[in-house]
């Protein structure tokens, strides 16, 4: 048996192709150098009867608000990546009366599209999983999804947004950019669920 048989030679790919390679590989790490860096992870904040996966490391305060004569806390816990801010907010409400969680979540709707200067373009109900603390879905509760267009300090806003009230308790799930973000805005959104 001839030695040379059994080695088998590879022709190197020609010059172009090796460029063509490098180029390409190029281009990937610059883009991946240039991409907004989002890190989902799922938290659920003790206490505050929700999930939800958001973009980065969560911040977390409260502060005091009125909601169109409610007294109340808004406890937020969000993330921002680039331009964009993914929050939710909760506020325990005086009662579970459904009149009050109605206006409620109609006073947090106005006020964060107030927030933008704007006005909403379109708005759909819609229904949030309700799910015990095994993760199993027990429920949904009626909520509604809002997107807006304003301005905020004399640059373009973008609110996609989600108001749901339930028991002693209303929340708000919001995106806020320079533009709709049709990618990351439905992720966050989508994965919002109550804990009971």
């Amino acid at each position: 048996m001839n030695p040379r048989s059994a080695l088998r030679w590879r022709r190197a790919p020609p010059a172009s192709a090796r460029v063509a390679r490098a180029c390409a590989l190029a281009c990937t790490l610059l883009l991946s150098a240039c991409a907004p860096d989002y890190d989902w992870r799922e938290i659920r904040p003790s206490g505050e009867g929700y999930a939800v996966m958001l973009p980065g490391k969560p911040a977390s305060m409260s502060r005091p608000i009125n909601l169109d004569g409610l007294p109340v806390t808004m406890a937020m816990s969000g993330a921002r990546v680039d331009d964009q801010s993914f929050t939710v907010g909760m506020v325990v409400l005086p009662d579970a009366e459904p009149a009050t969680r109605e206006k409620a979540r109609a006073a947090m709707r106005a006020a964060m599209v107030r927030n933008i200067a704007g006005r909403e373009t379109q708005v759909a109900e819609t229904a949030v999983p309700v799910h015990d603390l095994a993760g199993r879905a027990t429920a949904t509760q009626p909520a509604v999804r809002v997107e807006a267009s304003g301005r905020i300090a004399d640059r373009p806003a973008h609110l996609s947004a989600l108001f749901v009230a339930r028991g002693h308790r209303a929340w708000q799930a919001v995106v806020i950019g320079p533009a709709p973000d049709a990618e990351h805005a439905p992720t966050f959104l989508d994965s919002f669920r109550l804990i009971e």
